[in-house]
């Protein structure tokens, strides 16, 4: 088992000093809106870098889809015009979905959210379209077009039974121990690559500042249910 930050955000302060007041201020007040009933979705959590408020960090866990399993981490990038520029959303390790770029591992929103409406769209609505993309039905409707990867596109429509065993595989390893725990369960070196994995040295670049996992003994686990059953009770 393992523990994860709370679905509703805790409030923050504009108090920044590499941004401007204003620029903190926009910020603070995004954030604080997913507190809001279903302004963050379920099975998405989200907090500010400790450094800077142009970059929150994210964790994804797909509960439904062909992705079912899957626990994904992202970096969520504004740009200092914002709002008026939308932010970037930004895997932290290759994702097999046809809407991310093989090469950047940048997220593409399709639809109205393709081109961002300065505060007339928000974080809450980018959330809520990620998780919708992973979902059966909104992989259906994704045309060519639209796929930033065109390779994965491919095989969800002409060789859905080798997708599904990628995306699959895939889904165990970022649920596995050593993706969630690398410090207690350290992948073993392999031989026959000497290059760093796309995504390993990004996520070492965010270092602590990324959310963290913490595995649960029997004793832990066991408090951790009784004090959620109480505050359902309550």
């Amino acid at each position: 088992m393992f523990s994860s930050p709370i679905r509703s955000p805790r409030p923050i302060q504009p108090v920044v000093s590499d941004i401007s007041p204003l620029l903190a201020t926009e910020l603070a007040i995004e954030f604080n809106s997913l507190r809001s009933p279903k302004g963050c979705p379920e099975g998405i959590y989200i907090t500010p870098c400790k450094d800077s408020m142009l970059r929150w960090n994210g964790v994804f866990f797909v509960h439904h889809g062909p992705y079912a399993g899957s626990i994904l981490r992202f970096t969520l990038l504004f740009p200092p015009t914002y709002p008026q520029n939308g932010p970037t959303l930004r895997f932290d390790s290759d994702v097999f979905h046809p809407l991310v770029d093989p090469k950047t591992k940048i997220w593409q929103a399709k639809g109205r959210l393709s081109i961002w409406r300065p505060r007339v769209d928000h974080v809450s609505h980018l959330l809520h379209a990620l998780k919708k993309s992973f979902k059966t039905k909104a992989m259906d409707s994704i045309a060519e077009d639209e796929a930033s990867n065109k390779q994965v596109w491919s095989l969800y429509h002409h060789s859905h039974q080798t997708f599904l065993s990628l995306t699959t595989q895939r889904s165990l390893h970022s649920a596995s121990r050593s993706t969630l725990f690398p410090e207690n369960y350290p992948a073993p070196p392999s031989p026959s690559r000497t290059r760093k994995i796309s995504g390993q040295s990004m996520t070492e670049e965010m270092g602590k500042q990324a959310i963290r996992f913490m595995e649960l003994d029997k004793d832990e686990e066991s408090s951790l249910w009784e004090d959620l059953k109480a505050s359902l009770a309550i």
